[in-house]
């Protein structure tokens, strides 16, 4: 006989407690289990004792009692399942092997040529670099939970999960539905900056914050909204398009077909135009390559060059600018500023973005606002990417249950 409906919700809803507290608050006895979770010892016993038998806790060792028998610690099991981030970056993808309490197994990366850049380009290097991570690390394909993958763009959930994303010229494409059926595993696809946000609210910077924003500033640049707790998705999940909100009135021309937008200024390619414009020459720079180009503007601003600090300084305005807009409409408690291109000029601008902030915010918005950088770095997208299978395993989505 089945047991009632309502019965088999309560396990479930009881199941999911306990699971986060564990994966969030563990190691722990049961008796603090039942204080974090506010469920009685009786059912915290129970729960625990399935879950064992389903793999996925481990014991710990003991810890001393008042007057009783020492407590025995319990925690995720590690090797339970492994997850898989992906960064899709314009010109470099990178994926990282992680078992299931975060730590990395293994690395891949390999570089993408932008001249192309198709789906199918993208689908091959991680379907090759997923079987590379499987013969590093010794990891069976079917251990492995999910793979994540963090992409620019707007990634729309609306029944079926679609990519778009201008800069690559792509309309709207079913990339999860050509991933799962490459390399057979479960995949969770969404933006970047949304992915990253998820990762500095659970596990870094934003940690116990209940209102933050992410924001990711690379080739583009992106948002992430973390308002009590979650991710704010907006209706068709666009939300976080940070980069196209606009700052100029018919400025430059951005890559989404608009003008003015935050990206064309403060992206790494508005930086290194804001560069150009300013020496009216050449800049002796190597222009297909981004990242050595923001480098090299860094270390002159280092060396007190005038042309790269008025440069960063016109680009900490235009973010001080942009950010104080998302002070301004969120009143988050946190800015966590990410990305690679955000993390490069973020050692030397920080302060000075401060200072635009709070000029250009009101102070009511920014009374109790803090600004900080990434603390996973040239990581942080990838461990993002991994927190969408990690959301959905402690959702307790069914199929992750063995």
């Amino acid at each position: 006989m089945k047991a009632p409906r309502n019965t088999v919700h309560l396990r479930q809803v009881n199941y999911q407690e306990i699971l986060r507290a564990l994966y969030f608050e563990g190691p722990v006895s049961r008796l603090d289990l039942s204080g974090l979770t506010g469920l009685s010892p009786s059912t915290v016993t129970n729960m625990t004792s399935e879950m064992f038998e389903d793999g996925v806790l481990i014991e710990m060792g003991t810890e001393e009692s008042l007057g009783g028998r020492p407590r025995t610690i319990i925690d995720i099991n590690p090797a339970y399942g492994y997850l898989v981030g992906v960064d899709l970056g314009e010109t470099l993808v990178q994926l990282e092997l992680f078992d299931l309490k975060r730590k990395k197994i293994a690395t891949a990366r390999q570089p993408v040529s932008t001249a192309d850049n198709s789906p199918e380009v993208y689908v091959r290097i991680i379907s090759q670099n997923i079987n590379k991570l499987i013969g590093d690390s010794g990891v069976r394909r079917e251990e492995i939970l999910g793979v994540g993958i963090g992409v620019p763009g707007v990634t729309e959930h609306n029944g079926q999960v679609n990519v778009a994303t201008p800069i690559w010229n792509w309309q709207p494409i079913p990339l999860l539905e050509m991933l799962e059926s490459e390399i057979e595993i479960p995949v969770y696809v969404d933006n970047g900056a949304k992915a990253m946000a998820l990762a500095e609210s659970w596990f870094g910077a934003g940690r116990g914050v209940q209102d933050m924003v992410v924001v990711l500033i690379g080739t583009g640049i992106g948002a992430g909204v973390i308002t009590k707790g979650h991710l704010y998705r907006g209706s068709t999940n666009s939300a976080g398009e940070w980069g196209h909100t606009k700052i100029v009135l018919n400025g430059r021309a951005c890559r989404c077909g608009s003008q003015g937008c935050l990206e064309a200024y403060a992206g790494a390619p508005g930086i290194l135009e804001t560069y150009g414009d300013l020496t009216r020459i050449s800049p002796g720079l190597d222009v297909q390559d981004p990242l050595v180009n923001l480098r090299e503007i860094v270390r002159a601003y280092r060396l007190k060059d005038p042309l790269a600090r008025q440069t960063l300084d016109s680009t900490a305005q235009m973010l001080g600018v942009g950010i104080a807009n998302l002070v301004n409409l969120f009143n988050p408690e946190m800015i966590v500023i990410g990305g690679w291109a955000g993390l490069m000029i973020g050692e030397v601008i920080l302060e000075e973005i401060k200072n635009y902030v709070r000029k250009y915010s009101l102070p009511l918005s920014a009374s109790k606002l803090q600004i900080g950088l990434s603390q996973f770095g040239e990581d942080a997208i990838c461990t993002g990417a991994a927190c969408l299978v990690l959301e959905e395993f402690l959702s307790l989505n069914e199929k992750f249950i063995r």
